[in-house]
């Protein structure tokens, strides 16, 4: 059986992924605007939606979208060791994929440029990480 902490690493890429799609700031919250209709929140969301794709307002969303990305690599590249010991070479290399990807980020001026990193993260960060918590979970069976 898994437990919830030896999927964390995993989990963290899942949801740091869809950070990086280029929909994100065109599909924010949509649920909640689209389906649900909630009309308390709705205001609200829709003013931030809007700052988010506003040229004057859209620098303020980008770093706080650049930290969160960075926060959750930086989780990322911790937790990883968890899985070392089924690949201790796999392991090291998210970890300097991470931390390159985390200096990309970094530098990124746009919410595209953040987005032409996708495919980047999701095979050198998701994918490793993914195959690593398959192996992992082959040794503890």
């Amino acid at each position: 059986m898994m437990t919830m902490q030896e999927m964390e690493p995993l989990a963290l890429c899942i949801a740091t992924q869809q950070m990086f799609d280029r929909r994100f700031r065109t599909a924010f919250c949509d649920n909640v605007l689209l389906r649900d209709r909630d009309l308390k929140l709705e205001p609200e969301i829709l003013r931030m939606k809007r700052e988010m794709n506003s040229g004057m307002t859209e620098r303020k969303y980008l770093e706080g979208h650049k930290a969160n990305i960075i926060n959750n690599l930086d989780k990322i590249v911790a937790l990883v060791g968890r899985y070392a010991r089924a690949d201790v070479h796999g392991a090291e290399a998210v970890v300097r994929n991470g931390k390159d990807m985390m200096r990309k980020v970094l530098a990124a001026d746009t919410f595209e440029e953040i987005s032409s990193m996708d495919a980047e993260f999701k095979t050198k960060i998701t994918l490793a990480v993914y195959e690593l918590f398959v192996r992992h979970s082959k040794m503890t069976q």
